[in-house]
């Protein structure tokens, strides 16, 4: 089994643009965990059950292609929500088994797709978690004065940082991809970025961002270094480019130095959603919102309408003349 997922992965690379090592890593993940819920659910307690996942090849190489049915997809994932994994988490992990029984279907490996008739997982809501804008400032402020508790301290490129965080609305991972050649100084100068599917997009950017990267790479004040032009725009200690979870580390310190309370779930991700409200404040049409998150579905963005109309609806509330109204109010008639 674990040989026919190789063939599909290897397949899913030569589609289009391909996919990211971190998708590929993703889809790997997603197909041991299934093959380790539906093996287990085979053996019943007998000699080859296993209280924890092994490896890719490990898991799928217990697996047969006749293990692929319906009623042992269907028992796994009601295991996956006994265990509370999350609705998000539950309908990724079934995107990823659905390509593969898919692929394995048109190839004549499998009868019939045994996700077929599954539905998916439906999330509960959530909105996004902006800053606002005193907190921003707040860590605008911090970050452009030297961190007392960081040996070196390295204040101009954490304030580069945060200009490209929460001035292009990047993902933590797209950030951390920059190279110094992405930094596209014109007239209207822009971040080239490689977002999700290794789909390259163009993101404007104030020249404020600009500066305050050009402030981290100057050859003779900054704090880059020697660099080239394929370089990481952005390295940690000993030049090592930062990883998504490496920024979000830098992010927790500068959110306790400035006295913000960390978003519940977020780190480096609330600077996009704070970009992203501000621009639907603004007016920008939703799709050019779109466009400059890299979003391939217009419905993911939408929620930042919500999310501005919510907070429209609980200004509105707050309005002084409800207190006035309530109070010279006739009473009800109890009829």
């Amino acid at each position: 089994m674990w040989a026919l997922a190789d063939e599909w992965l290897d397949e899913r690379q030569t589609i289009g643009r391909g996919i990211s090592a971190n998708t590929e890593s993703a889809y790997r993940r997603d197909l041991t965990a299934w093959a380790w819920r539906i093996a287990e659910l085979k053996s019943g307690g007998s000699d080859e059950h296993h209280p924890a996942p092994l490896g890719f090849q490990e898991e799928l190489g217990r697996l047969h292609i006749g293990d692929l049915h319906a009623d042992n997809v269907k028992r796994a994932l009601a295991s996956l929500a006994r265990e509370e994994y999350a609705p998000a988490s539950r309908a990724r992990m079934l995107a990823s088994l659905r390509g593969f029984c898919g692929w394995l279907s048109q190839e004549g490996h499998l009868a019939a797709d045994p996700t077929a008739r599954l539905e998916n997982p439906r999330p509960a809501e959530r909105m996004p978690v902006a800053f606002l804008s005193s907190e921003l400032e707040a860590i605008v402020r911090t970050v452009s004065e030297a961190d007392p508790g960081a040996r070196p301290p390295r204040p101009k490129r954490d304030r580069a940082l945060v200009a490209v965080l929460a001035g292009a609305g990047l993902r933590a991972s797209e950030c951390a991809g920059l190279r110094v050649a992405d930094v596209v100084r014109e007239a209207e100068p822009y971040l080239r970025v490689i977002g999700k599917g290794n789909k390259e997009r163009r993101v404007p950017v104030a020249p404020e961002v600009v500066d305050a990267i050009d402030g981290y790479l100057d050859p003779e004040t900054g704090e880059r270094g020697e660099h080239h032009p394929t370089d990481p725009l952005f390295v940690a200690r000993a030049g090592k480019p930062y990883t998504r979870e490496s920024l979000n580390y830098h992010v927790v310190r500068w959110l306790a130095r400035a006295g913000v309370r960390k978003p519940e779930g977020e780190s480096a991700h609330a600077f996009r959603h704070t970009y992203a409200k501000g621009l639907v404040a603004r007016g920008v049409p939703i799709s050019s919102v779109q466009k400059l998150l890299g979003h391939a579905s217009l419905n993911t963005t939408e929620i930042y309408l919500r999310m501005t109309a919510a907070e429209l609806h609980d200004a509105a509330r707050a309005a002084e003349v409800r207190d006035f109204l309530r109070a010279t109010a006739p009473a009800k008639s109890r009829d």
